[in-house]
């Protein structure tokens, strides 16, 4: 019996130490977020900023990103960076965003939907990506500007 106490203590005392652990060591996450891929859009009248939805995908978009963003924080993040992808690149309002994260959101970004993106980044999310293109039944299916037609991550086709 008191090896099943010690072993719950141990268990116990681990799971109570664990969080203060991570959070003791600096975990910084990018987040790259797109717009076809959002909870609830699904029309191009959601996607551009002449669409009469428009306004209403910004808010679904930014609601996607601090689900994220919240819960990158609760994972141990001590920086979380987020780089509007989608378009203009102009789509999220640092207003609607969790006051935490730094907003990468600019039309002339030289690495575009990775822009800021480094080697001292522990995590990356992306939120609100869609199907590759030629995706059957897939939702905007397309890759990156309509060019590219396949992107792999250590060879393996993605998306």
């Amino acid at each position: 019996m008191r090896n099943a106490r010690t072993l719950l203590f141990g268990v116990t005392l681990f799971v109570a130490v664990t969080p203060a652990v991570v959070h003791a060591q600096a975990r910084k996450v990018y987040v790259s977020v797109d717009m076809e891929g959002i909870s609830g859009v699904n029309g191009d009248n959601q996607t551009s900023a002449a669409g009469a939805e428009y306004g209403r995908a910004r808010k679904l978009m930014a609601e996607d990103a601090n689900a994220a963003i919240r819960g990158a924080f609760d994972g141990g993040a001590t920086e979380v960076v987020v780089n509007d992808s989608h378009g203009s690149q102009r789509n999220l309002l640092p207003e609607d965003l969790d006051p935490r994260v730094r907003l990468i959101s600019h039309s002339f970004k030289r690495h575009g939907m990775m822009e800021g993106l480094d080697s001292t980044y522990d995590a990356v999310i992306f939120v609100g990506y869609h199907a590759k293109a030629g995706s059957p039944r897939g939702v905007f299916a397309h890759t990156g500007s309509g060019v590219l037609r396949d992107l792999q991550i250590n060879g393996l086709s993605v998306g």
